[in-house]
């Protein structure tokens, strides 16, 4: 998630200086091509991660993770990444798993590290996967918390939400920098 400083930096003319509250963040519609989203202290514009899916409702073998924002900032329409972004902070890059059907190995540009899956459960539905806390879970959204009085915005820490996998129930993890 270091790389997520870069964008920072090159956003911060679309950014309130002044963090947003916690109870302030709108939560995107939940929809069947939902995946997760990630929020930001720095103001309320969310970054969503929707399944791509085509016109049979398999994933989309070429993209099959649709990545944008939501500008709640402003009329909280769909705006899509802008090539740093893409490249920095909030893309992906997908493998299709040959050995499986309809699923991928996900990174996110800005921490190849953390693994997540891409797995389709059904026509037009897919979920995706990583560990929090050491127990696979299904990722429900990320908060970034980012300091940023200096010259350079740090990230300070990452709060990862989801599910258990096998038991249905929250888990939480937060990586301190």
């Amino acid at each position: 998630m270091k790389r997520i400083i870069i964008v920072l930096l090159v956003s911060l003319g679309l950014m309130s200086l002044s963090p947003v509250k916690r109870t302030e963040y709108p939560i995107p519609p939940k929809t069947k091509k939902s995946l997760f989203y990630i929020q930001r202290n720095l103001n309320r514009n969310t970054i969503v991660y929707d399944a791509n899916f085509d016109k049979n409702g398999f994933l989309d073998e070429e993209n099959p993770v649709d990545v944008y924002w939501i500008r709640y900032e402003e009329q909280g329409q769909r705006m899509e990444l802008r090539t740093v972004e893409k490249w920095y902070a909030y893309g992906v890059k997908c493998n299709k798993i040959e050995a499986k059907k309809n699923q991928y190995d996900v990174k996110l540009v800005a921490d190849e590290d953390r693994e997540f899956k891409l797995i389709q459960t059904a026509p037009y539905k897919a979920v995706i996967y990583t560990k929090i806390n050491n127990k696979s879970s299904q990722l429900g959204h990320l908060y970034i918390f980012a300091d940023n009085t200096g010259y350079w915005p740090k990230v300070k820490y990452i709060e990862l939400f989801g599910k258990n996998a096998g038991t249905g129930k929250a888990v939480y993890e937060k990586i301190n920098y």
